[in-house]
């Protein structure tokens, strides 16, 4: 495994802590620090999935987004969606929110959560009337800290419709979105999150010529957007790349996943493991036997050890989250039980694994 705890979405956003007056909770990101001097109006764009790879597959060198390159940063471990936006947005690592991957297994419900959808991922059951993650791992945006810090700050938090109600479909309604947004104040953070070409990615692989139209149009609209708005510091960025895969089931081999007494966590290429009492050896033998020329096993001990969820403060519930063993893919295979599921779609592209495709993320920067 390697070390993403240097130069990665946390040290991004606490820079923009800092630059707004926040004691930043995680060093900072120099290259952004030096670009935030003296701007009074920043905005921050997201693109789900839209990672270094994705960016330098499908746009030219001579392309806005390229020619305006500024540094590159890591993803979060896992880098997926869940962990990568929620660090980001707080400014603390996996590890410290709680927020770790897509779904978790919470013992106190005996279920595996999907953490944004509130819904059981084996049954598809949707949870109510509590919001399970959101009661049971509060977190603080930094939007509200940057506000509660410093109030001549307007603060904004637009993400794509149907994440947020009210929020743009297209890439023309977040256009119209930010504009409006921003033009006539003073001072101001927006952050503002589109899950394309993420979704796209998901449904017909990376290489696709639908994914080549809409990272174009991704590049015109930045280019349109900091034409118009001069006196704004706009930063372009993804929570992770992405990558085209293949799958394994567990189900082809009954004497490893009978060993496990609860469903499989977390990722489908960083999958967590609960070993039933007195099995474990059996279970890496196993696993080191079927999947280890593709992933890379570790115990939740040496998991927590070598940090690969973050630094900072451990959160209690992270520790339970991890399970007995934690894998994470070193190339294209997804690892999942077809049992477990009810009409679980394979995807073509994917991510949340240990490849530097998946990890690697450009951040552009736009009227230093």
């Amino acid at each position: 495994m390697n070390n993403y705890n240097t130069h990665n979405l946390v040290t991004f956003s606490n820079s923009l802590l800092k630059h707004f007056g926040v004691k930043p909770f995680h060093q900072t990101e120099e290259a952004v620090d030096k670009i935030l001097t003296n701007h009074k109006k920043v905005v921050v764009i997201l693109f789900d999935g839209m990672g270094q790879n994705i960016v330098r597959m499908h746009l030219k060198e001579s392309s806005y987004i390229r020619e305006h390159y500024l540094c590159t940063i890591n993803s979060t471990f896992p880098p997926t969606t869940t962990a990568a936006t929620t660090a980001f947005l707080t400014g603390k690592y996996p590890i410290e929110t709680g927020w770790m991957s897509w779904a978790q297994y919470f013992e106190k419900y005996n279920r595996n959560i999907i953490l944004f959808r509130n819904r059981d991922y084996n049954t598809e059951e949707e949870l109510t009337p509590d919001h399970i993650a959101e009661k049971e791992l509060p977190i603080q945006n930094i939007t509200d800290l940057i506000k509660e810090h410093n109030p001549n700050v307007q603060t904004f938090n637009v993400k794509r419709f149907p994440v947020d109600p009210n929020g743009p479909k297209k890439l023309r309604e977040l256009e119209k979105i930010i504009n409006k947004t921003i033009q006539g104040v003073d001072s101001c953070f927006g952050y503002f999150y589109f899950d394309s070409p993420d979704c796209e990615m998901h449904q017909y692989g990376i290489d696709n010529w639908r994914i080549h139209v809409i990272v174009r149009r991704i590049n015109d609209l930045i280019r349109r957007l900091a034409k118009k708005n001069p006196d704004t510091l706009f930063l372009t960025f993804a929570d992770h790349g992405h990558i085209n895969v293949k799958y394994l089931n567990m189900d082809e081999h009954p004497d490893l996943y009978q060993l496990l007494k609860y469903p499989t966590s977390f990722e489908k290429r960083t999958p967590v493991f609960f070993v039933k009492e007195g099995k474990n050896k059996e279970f890496e033998e196993l696993f080191q036997k079927y999947y280890g020329q593709h992933f890379t096993l570790m115990t939740k001990k040496e998991a927590l050890e070598a940090q690969i969820f973050g630094e900072g403060d451990i959160n209690p519930k992270a520790v339970e989250f991890v399970g007995d063993y934690v894998a994470t893919s070193i190339d294209e295979y997804c690892l999942y039980a077809a049992s477990e599921t009810k009409g679980f779609a394979l995807f073509k592209g994917h991510h949340a694994g240990n490849t530097s495709e998946e990890m690697k993320i450009d951040i552009s920067a736009y009227n230093v």
